[in-house]
């Protein structure tokens, strides 16, 4: 379980990476990477949302509480 999420934010990071290329490299007229790069970091997030959601819910992972 720890590995998929991890594997998760690593996707995340490199999303976030290539859109911080695409926006020092590209010149500005009319590229549509950054935006797409973007928009995958969001649907890669809202998904291991839900699967951490789905994760808990099935049983697979629990509350830690603060001791």
């Amino acid at each position: 379980m720890n590995y998929i999420i991890l594997l998760f934010f690593i996707f995340i990071i490199y999303s976030l990476g290539s859109a911080l290329y695409y926006m020092m490299n590209d010149s500005g007229g009319g590229s549509k990477r950054m935006v797409k790069a973007l928009t995958i970091r969001v649907a890669v997030s809202i998904a291991l949302f839900v699967f951490v959601l789905f994760s808990f819910w099935m049983g697979w992972i629990k509350p830690a509480g603060v001791a």
